[in-house]
C-alpha cells in the first residue's frame, strides 16, 4: 500500500492577475480566474491582447502549460477561439497557440522569476452566429 502524510498547503508562486482588456474575477491566492463578458463578431476576429495575466512571484523560473479542459454552449457557431501567451502586449509569443476548437494546449513555456506574462484571446464566430449565442470555456494551468 501507499501512504502520504502529512500533505500540507503551499503558497502559490504562480498566479493569475487581472488584465486590462477584459473584466475578471480573481479567486483566493490567484489560483482561479474568471474572465467576464468577452465577445466576438460573426465573420471577424476580435482580439483581447491583455485579457488576463500569469504572474510568477517566485525567485525561480517555472515551467507552465495552459491546457484545454472543456467547453459548452453554442459551440457549433464558433469558427475559432485561440489563446496565446506573450511576454508583453504585442511582444514575443511563448510556445504554441491553444485552440479551443482543436482542444489542445500551449505546450510548455517557461516564465522567468518575478515576471508577468500576458494571456491573449482571439475570438471569431461564424456567419450564422446571433447575439444570443454564448460559450463557456474552461482551461487549466499546469505549473512545475
Amino acid at each position: 500500500f501507499m501512504e502520504a502524510s502529512p500533505i500540507g498547503v503551499e503558497t502559490p508562486y504562480v498566479r493569475f492577475v487581472s488584465g486590462s482588456d477584459a473584466a475578471s474575477t480573481i479567486g483566493n491566492n490567484g489560483t482561479y480566474a474568471r474572465i467576464e463578458n468577452m465577445k466576438g463578431w460573426p465573420n471577424a476576429t476580435i482580439v483581447y491582447e491583455d485579457a488576463l495575466r500569469i504572474q510568477n512571484i517566485d525567485s525561480n523560473l517555472h515551467s507552465c502549460e495552459l491546457m484545454f479542459d472543456s467547453w459548452s454552449g453554442d459551440t457549433s457557431y464558433v469558427n475559432y477561439i485561440y489563446v496565446k501567451i506573450f511576454d508583453t502586449v504585442g511582444g514575443t509569443q511563448q510556445n504554441s497557440t491553444l485552440s479551443v476548437t482543436a482542444q489542445n494546449s500551449t505546450g510548455t513555456f517557461t516564465i522567468p522569476a518575478t515576471t508577468t506574462y500576458y494571456v491573449q484571446w482571439e475570438i471569431k464566430w461564424n456567419g450564422n452566429a446571433l447575439s444570443t449565442h454564448t460559450v463557456k470555456v474552461t482551461l487549466k494551468l499546469k505549473v512545475s
